[in-house]
């Protein structure tokens, strides 16, 4: 009789999140899953680019917000950090 190992495969999800005017925690959202922590934590000090994509998409929804009369708070800074994929529940961010 054989024993077979297995192995748990931990994937890491990097997610975002929105720091607003006014002292206020915004929306955030998943931006991708790595294989490891160490990937997904070297993504997250490394993620300028995906910080200017938020604050420019964020820009045009507070335009297109304030063209209809609600007013959208700014993003004072944009938060990175990694969870494990087991710990995120669908539609919980």
């Amino acid at each position: 009789m054989s024993s077979k190992v297995f192995r748990v495969m931990l994937e890491f999800v990097l997610i975002a999140v929105l720091h607003l005017d006014g002292d206020v925690l915004g929306p955030s959202t998943m931006i991708d899953i790595y294989p490891t922590e160490q990937l997904c934590i070297e993504r997250a000090t490394d993620s300028q680019d995906i910080v200017n994509r938020i604050q420019y998409e964020w820009y045009d929804y507070t335009r297109e917000q304030s063209r209809l009369g609600i007013e959208v708070p700014g993003i004072l800074s944009v938060g990175m950090f990694c969870k494990p994929m087991h710990e995120v529940k669908e539609n919980s961010i």
